[in-house]
């Protein structure tokens, strides 16, 4: 069972039209719903203004089922609070495997910088709209499983990719399956290879 990297974007991109405080409630709604509907493992999770990265596995493969639940929770409650009547989001999600543990461990840093990438934060954990600020009950509703904790490796999660490397995480991420391009220099190669920190298989929170 290997983890899915999902991302959605609103119609056109434009911005939700509400306070993303709100939307950030939407979500989390929308979890619960979802979760009660087909059970997944949520790993990692980011908000944008239009569009959010979500990292999960399906433990009975049923990704599309639960996006759908998702999706459609969370677009009827934006839309309802904006008084609107038309789609929220463009099109179907899009989703990438990433089934090695280094491609995967910086897929998490990927996500969590992207608040940084927007140049809308100073450092990863600022933003206040990520899965790093879920609260134990929060985690627990949500059956939030990551397999790396921000608090045990702050100063990995805070270190920028180079252009470089963002690049090909974003054009990896584009893809079904997180690949690199068999063109790709030995040098970039490595360094998306070999991560300094380890995978965790966290089972419980350490913060509770």
């Amino acid at each position: 069972m290997f983890p899915y990297h999902v991302t959605t974007r609103t119609n056109n991109k434009e911005w939700f039209k509400i306070p993303l405080c709100d939307v950030w409630d939407f979500c989390k709604e929308s979890f619960i719903y979802a979760q009660e509907k087909r059970p997944v493992k949520i790993h990692c999770f980011v908000l944008m203004s239009n569009h959010y990265h979500l990292l999960l596995s399906t433990p009975n493969s049923d990704i599309d089922e639960f996006m759908m639940f998702f999706n459609l929770k969370l677009s009827k409650l934006i839309l309802r609070d904006r008084g609107a009547i038309n789609h929220c989001f463009s099109n179907r999600y899009k989703w990438t495997i990433v089934d090695n543990q280094s491609y995967l461990l910086n897929t998490y840093r990927y996500i969590y910088q992207n608040p940084l990438r927007a140049k809308i934060t100073k450092n990863v954990l600022s933003y206040p709209y990520s899965s790093i600020h879920f609260t134990s009950f929060e985690s627990k509703k949500f059956n939030y499983q990551p397999h790396i904790y921000y608090g045990q490796e702050k100063s990995w999660f805070e270190k920028r990719f180079s252009v470089d490397l963002e690049k090909i995480i974003t054009k990896c991420l584009k893809k079904e399956k997180f690949t690199l391009s068999s063109r790709e220099s030995s040098f970039n190669r490595t360094a998306l290879s070999n991560t300094p920190i380890k995978y965790r298989n966290c089972k419980k929170d350490p913060r509770t």
